[in-house]
């Protein structure tokens, strides 16, 4: 998994320019707490990356991309094409579809595009209005468009067309057409539970009889995502978002994987250390228990409304969890 292009835009606990978190008027996904594993252990890596800055809103980057039409600008557009087409034709998923209705098959000027609210596990996240109705819209920008990260987005785009359930976030469809790869789920409210707990000023509403009900609703998303063989390996309070009446529903499946084997492996560090399971930190064989870990944290978090390991640096909750097992 490849979250390198992300991580000199993650927004930490302060957000960024109010960006970082939403609340009930005009905020949906929340920044990552304590940053991704993958973003640490690259950052080495990247100190030469350039930085780029973002538009406040795609509509902004699109103008700014149909200004320019010289020869760089067409032969990139053709490299985000030709990478596409081989993410496509690539073994996890030739010759299926990732979007098997026609509904879910949607034009991109189909979308009204508005504030930006967030970051996803890829790309920038913005409030947007569909058919209609308000909805979350994910989408690519231009430093995305690595074969990584598409794999990403169509490994989310799969599972979460696998899934339908009150607590998991619901997936209206997706535009497949580069350069707008994007894709539209419904709109919450309140934000994630992170948000909620740690920086929305929330705490006084969230009664015991509250948290227990969220807590309910998780495991009951886990619950249904588990029952369809798939892991989620990042799951997190700030990947749980909180609608308006204040159910909670399971978002980000840009890691999770299908229980194929019993015991599977994957090469790369994912997830968040705070929530990681010890197995995922040492690269081990693991199962859908690992989630039933981070599940723990969660509920940990929303008896005491206090951060996990807080004021506890990234590499030291990494050296804890992978040597004792805490």
């Amino acid at each position: 998994m490849n979250e390198t292009l992300k991580q000199n835009r993650l927004l930490r606990n302060q957000g960024d320019e109010g960006l970082g978190a939403y609340s009930t008027d005009d905020r949906n996904f929340t920044a990552d707490p304590p940053e991704n594993i993958s973003n640490h252990l690259r950052k080495q890596g990247n100190t030469t990356q350039k930085a780029m800055s973002l538009p406040s809103s795609p509509h902004n980057f699109i103008e700014n991309a149909s200004q320019s039409t010289g020869p760089s600008d067409f032969l990139q557009t053709n490299n985000v094409v030709s990478t596409w087409s081989k993410v496509l034709e690539s073994s996890p998923f030739l010759n299926k579809p990732l979007l098997p209705f026609q509904e879910w098959n949607i034009d991109f000027t189909e979308a009204t595009v508005g504030t930006r609210i967030g970051i996803g596990f890829f790309g920038e996240v913005f409030r947007g209005i569909w058919i209609g109705i308000d909805v979350a819209i994910k989408i690519f920008l231009e430093q995305d468009m690595i074969a990584e990260n598409m794999e990403d987005f169509c490994n989310e785009i799969s599972i979460l067309g696998r899934l339908r359930h009150p607590n998991v976030i619901l997936f209206l469809g997706a535009c497949m057409k580069p350069p707008h790869l994007s894709m539209i789920t419904e709109y919450m409210e309140m934000g994630s539970l992170y948000y909620l707990i740690h920086m929305g000023g929330q705490k006084k509403k969230l009664s015991w009889h509250r948290r227990l009900k969220m807590l309910c609703d998780i495991c009951r998303g886990l619950m249904a995502i588990h029952r369809m063989k798939i892991v989620h390996r990042d799951l997190k309070s700030a990947n749980c978002l909180v609608n308006k009446h204040w159910t909670v529903k399971i978002c980000d499946f840009g890691l999770s994987q299908m229980m194929i084997d019993l015991l599977m492996r994957d090469n790369s560090s994912a997830g968040t250390p705070e929530w990681m399971a010890p197995e995922l930190i040492r690269n081990e064989p693991f199962t859908e228990k690992c989630d039933i870990f981070s599940l723990g944290v969660i509920m940990w978090e929303l008896c005491t409304l206090n951060r996990p390991w807080d004021g506890i640096s990234s590499v030291q909750v990494i050296y804890v969890v992978a040597n004792e097992g805490i």
